[in-house]
Order: structure tokens, then sequence, then C-alpha cells
């Protein structure tokens, strides 16, 4: 794959489109709009391609055909096939290798899909995402088949894991409407950008006769399934008048899904199948009809105004229609009020003609050109991108380390290989209570990390850092075998790898952060960021805007000073004011106390003072101060003379049970 990034400042983009580029379906027809009128030239990785572009890159094996493939099993044979998430995510994983394999680092990356990994890639990146959700969340079927109105099997998959995976780390969400938008759990980081329409002259041999003698023409384009409302218009279109269905007709234009095969047989609604020209179809049609219960913002409702046709809708397809001026609103799996909107509709052409006319004069201002310059407009929000590359992986991390020191940790490995014969975790106390902290989860380490996390539910119980500090407070009895976990520094790939994980197995952890070094947004490094990492090579830190997400997850953030100073060689006013204004700082910008400290290195007497710092942690307002002095925490013990012991998530599970079995 080329390496090279494209010659003009405004194509250090990537975008990262799941579908066909510049093909007629919207995934893949929406990102071109920003060559043809957005004059930009980005990096594009695709499934495929309609059109000649010199950027693009096909990390797919097979393109378009794997998609396809599994789209035609669960169309004809196997309808709850979680066709498009197995899809999804074999092209994430092959775009994350993609990725992984570009030299120059992106000013911003725009994915066209939910993708996590390619997500969690480039925000460790320090790159700014933004995600283009095509579809409002799956959440919005919830009341539906709450109501019964819905069978919720064959609407497939009801949760969207990619998605709320991907959600956490996107710096900017666009939605196509405020249908989608009002899906999300919160619309602090999204904005709605409406798709456009090919303007088009309805040509005179188009034009309907309305006399009787000719029937009226009502059309449905889109696949002929569940989600698309089919059931419910089908119902609706039996219920009408018999005057009515003689003077017209209800075709439907889509692939038929299996679920839907005995309702047409026994519907006088014409089904011609996946029409591959949709002209002849919208510029003949007297009507156009979509009862979605679930969209972004349909294209096919954008065509037909764009034909002047009137349109009936859900109010669950997102679209630009006004009820009673563009076209006929009504709510979703309702064939009622189906039966209701049609006899309106079909009875009146006066109606029809007023709804048409201004149905084209409302999409006459949602044009392509419009939709590329709002979405330019987010690119140019972010900096320049430096093109520096962050550590992505534990073995980048270190690799500029000197060879003496490898060879230092590959004998220091093997010696703790040798004292863990015999050992197991927790040692051979019947109750205690154990601190393991990490530093990081790089994306080589999640497995790793995964792992311990289950070999230490073996032997005993997570709890959260507030309870085990709540024990020590109250001098409660250890009576059971429990686990604390806690990260420091305040690494971004705690956010991206290890709280997906900590998340699926329910294990509460703290992070304490160095607070001068929290970014304000991604792209704010600076030198003292630079002095932190010294001989390694940088990882991206934690932004404010992450640290919120991380506590709303259930995430405590401690302290571990502002500047992380070594505290035994500063004064006691400088170690009041590094506790103090890091306390200070957190507290002001997650909007919750900061009640835990961690002491920078954090060995007695060589790191801190014993006899000073934890007594000024305390007059400060912490609860605890923990240090990294190895060990075991028994009953009894003070809240502010922690004992931890430090883990690398790289480490087997030898150096794992030594280290838990010390006392």
């Amino acid at each position: 794959m080329k390496s090279q990034k494209p010659d003009s400042e405004s194509g250090h983009l990537l975008f990262v489109v799941n579908s066909v580029f510049g093909g007629r379906n919207t995934p893949g027809f929406r990102p071109y709009q920003l060559i043809r009128f957005g004059h930009l030239f980005p990096t594009v990785f695709a499934r495929g391609s309609a059109v000649s572009y010199s950027f693009l890159h096909f990390p797919l094996p097979g393109r378009a055909l794997f998609p396809r493939a599994l789209n035609l099993i669960r169309v004809k044979f196997w309808p709850s096939l979680p066709a498009r998430q197995i899809e999804q995510q074999c092209f994430d994983v092959l775009c994350l290798f993609a990725s992984r394999r570009l030299k120059w680092r992106p000013r911003a990356v725009h994915l066209w899909d939910s993708l996590p990994e390619t997500a969690s890639f480039w925000h460790g990146q320090g790159v700014p995402l933004l995600l283009d959700l095509q579809m409002a969340h799956p959440r919005c079927y919830a009341p539906l088949i709450a109501s019964g109105a819905v069978d919720p099997k064959p609407l497939g998959m009801l949760t969207d894991v990619a998605t709320d995976r991907c959600l956490p780390l996107i710096d900017r969400i666009v939605c196509p409407s405020e249908f989608v938008q009002n899906s999300l759990p919160s619309s602090a980081k999204s904005v709605v950008i409406p798709f456009g329409a090919d303007q088009v002259a309805v040509l005179p041999h188009f034009q309907k006769n309305l006399s009787k003698e000719v029937p009226l023409r009502v059309l449905f384009a889109g696949n002929v399934n569940l989600r698309k409302g089919v059931p419910f218009l089908l119902e609706a279109w039996e219920q009408l008048s018999p005057e009515l269905l003689k003077s017209a007709e209800l075709v439907l234009c889509g692939r038929v899904f299996k679920e839907m095969t005995q309702l047409l047989a026994n519907s006088s609604a014409r089904c011609v199948g996946f029409q591959a020209d949709m002209v002849p179809w919208f510029g003949s049609a007297d009507l156009f009809v979509l009862p979605s219960l679930m969209e972004g913002s349909a294209k096919s409702v954008y065509e037909a105004m764009a034909y002047g046709l009137p349109v009936i809708v859900s109010s669950h397809t997102g679209s630009i229609v006004r009820d009673g001026i563009d076209g006929l609103v009504v709510p979703p799996a309702d064939s009622t009020a189906l039966v209701s909107a049609l006899s309106r509709a079909l009875s009146d052409a006066g109606l029809r003609r007023q709804l048409g006319e201004t149905a084209k004069l409302r999409v006459s201002s949602y044009s392509w050109e419009t939709y590329a310059e709002k979405i330019r407009d987010l690119y140019q929000k972010f900096p320049t991108a430096e093109y520096r590359r962050f550590a992505d992986t534990y073995r980048e991390h270190q690799q500029p380390r000197p060879l003496l020191w490898k060879l230092n940790q590959a004998k220091e490995r093997l010696l703790v290989f040798r004292k863990s014969l015999g050992r197991k975790i927790g040692g051979t106390q019947s109750s205690w209570l154990r601190f393991p902290f990490y530093h990081h989860v790089f994306s080589d380490e999640r497995k790793g990390f995964s792992r311990h996390l289950n070999t230490m539910k073996k032997y005993g119980e997570f709890i959260s850092l507030d309870q085990a500090v709540k024990l020590l407070e109250k001098k409660l009895p250890i009576d059971g075998k429990y686990f604390c976990l806690t990260f420091d520094d305040g690494f971004r790939n705690v956010l991206t790898n290890a709280l997906p994980i900590l998340t699926e197995q329910q294990v509460p952890s703290a992070v304490f952060l160095i607070s001068n070094l929290v970014l304000e947004n991604s792209w704010s490094w600076n030198e003292q960021h630079d002095a932190f990492f010294k001989v390694r090579k940088p990882a991206t830190m934690l932004t404010w805007e992450d640290c919120r997400i991380l506590a709303t997850a259930g995430v405590t953030l401690g302290s571990h000073t502002a500047n992380h100073r070594k505290l035994i060689e500063l004064s006691g006013e400088e170690v009041k004011n590094e506790l103090k204004d890091s306390k200070d700082q957190i507290e002001k910008a997650i909007g919750r106390p900061c009640e835990h400290f961690c002491c920078p290195w954090g060995k007695p007497t060589r790191d801190f003072r014993t006899e000073r710092d934890p007594e000024l942690a305390r007059q400060l307002g912490y609860r605890s101060f923990l240090t990294t002095h190895w060990g075991v925490v028994k009953t009894g013990d003070s809240p502010f003379s922690v004992r931890r012991v430090g883990i690398v998530a790289k480490y087997g599970l030898a150096q794992l049970r030594y280290f838990l079995s010390l006392s």
C-alpha cells in the first residue's frame, strides 16, 4: 500500500469508508461529494470504488464481494444473520492494519462507519476523529418493541456495540437528522448536517396524466423488510377503500427479504425488485411513501422530493419533510395512520400538487455542494497536523531504550520467574487486600491485560478504590480476598484499550492523573510531555474530555501531583502546591471530588518523606496516600501508606503470580 500523503494541505485527511467509494448507495456516495464539491483530496480506505481517484486504498480483500455474499445469505436464507456486524468487524481490523502502515499522521480522520479498533488507534495517536452516523441508534426501537407493535426478531441486532465503543473516542459526531442526534446518549459532540439531493428537471414525458383512466402510482423505494415499515404499508394498503384501490397501484422497488415473501404473496402490491435506475420510477410516480421504523435520513426521500413528488414518511425516517407542508408525517409502525394519510393524498389531486411543489422547493436548498461545505468547515476547526507518530504498542514505547537496559530487563524477568516457582497469587494468607497497578495498556498488551484480570478473578474479588479506602479508614476487618486496580500517569490507552476490557469484565478501577500533563485537547502536546517520556517513545495522554468520559463510566480519578516531581526533593510548601494544584484542577475539570493521592515513584524515604507528605495530603482533604512499596495491605493498616505492586500487562502469569504473592 502506498504511504505517501496528498500534496495539498487540505488533503492531510484520512477517510475510512466501509462502502463502495463514489457508489450510488449513501455511505459511499457522501464522502465522494467532499471531493466533487469540497475540493479536498484525502487519503481514502474503502471497500471498493466506482470512481477513479489517486489516493484510494482497499484494505478488504475481495473488496465488495465478501459483504455482498454475506448480505445475499441474510436476505435469501438467514434473516437473523448479523451480516453487517461481521463485515464491519472484518473491515475494521484490516483498516487498523492499514492505519499502522501509514508513515504520516493525518490532520483528522473521518470515519464513515463505526469502526472501534481503527478509532482507538487514531485516538491513541492524538488525531481528531469525526464519526459520520448514517443510521439512528437501535435504542429507538425500544418504545415500538415495548408497545408490542413490532416483533424484534426480524430486526436483527438491537444493540450497536461498535457505535457505543466509538462514541467516547470521537471529537465530532456528524448526524444527518435530529432524529439520529436524539437517539444518542448525549448530543454534546454532535452536529446535524442533512444530506443533499442532485436537483433534477422533471421532464414532460414523466408527468402523469391525472385523468381517472390512468392509475395513480404510489412508489416505495428501499429494502423490502420490516425496518423499512413494509408490513405496515402492506396492511394499510389493503385497508384502503375499494374505490381508491381501483384507481391506484402500490409499487415496491427494492430487494425482498425472506420474511416479506408470504406478506407480498397475499398483497395486491406490485414488487419489481431492485432497480439500478430509479429515474423512470420516480418520474412516473404520483406519490412516494417510506414508513421506516429507523433511518438516518433516507436518500430516497430527498430524491422523491427533487422530482416534485408529495411524500408520506414516518417520524423515524429522519427526513426534512414538514408535516402538512412538504408531505405527510405519520407515527412509525402505525397502519391506521398510514391508511388515513394514503386516503387523504390519493383522493385529493390538489393536495398532491401543492405538497409536491413545496417539496421540490424545500429540497432545492439541500444540495450536495452545501453538504460538502458544512463538512469542510468542521475540518477547518482542527489545526494543521504535526506529523509525529506516537507509540501504539509496548514494543514501540520501549524501542528507543539502550540494548543494555533490554538485557537487564530480560535478566530481571528470568530471576522473577525463578522466584515465582512454588508461589501462588495471594500467598499463604486467607484474607488480604492487594493493590496491583499498571501504567498503560498498549494495543499489544490488551490480551495480556485481559488474561491478568481473568486470572486475578479466580483468586479474589475486585473492589473500587473508595471501597478499599473505606475498609482502611474504619479499621474494618479484611475478611476476604480483594484486589483494587489502579493506573498511574494518565495514558490515553487506558481509555482506548483498558476501559472496554474493564467494562466487559465489570472490574472497577482508578486512574491517577498528572494534572499539568492532561491535554486540553487532542493536539495540545508540548515540551513538558516530551520531557516526561525522556528516552521512551511518547504515547498520548488523556484529555480532560477523556477524563470526564472515564468518570462517567465509573472510574475513580485521583491525583498524581501536578508535574510528576519527586516529593522528597521539594520543600513542604512546594509539596502542598503540587498536591493542592492537582486536586483543584481535577475537581474543576470533572466536577467531582478528588479524594485520593498517589505518590510519583512512591518508595518511602527514597521518593517521599513518610513523616511529612502523607500528613500534608490528609490536611489538604485527601482520604488516601498510595505508594509503590510492595506487599499486601492488612487489617488496621493506614489509608495513608497503601502498598501497591506495579504490573506490566506484557508479563506472563509467572511474573503476575510472584508480584501478587508478596507479603
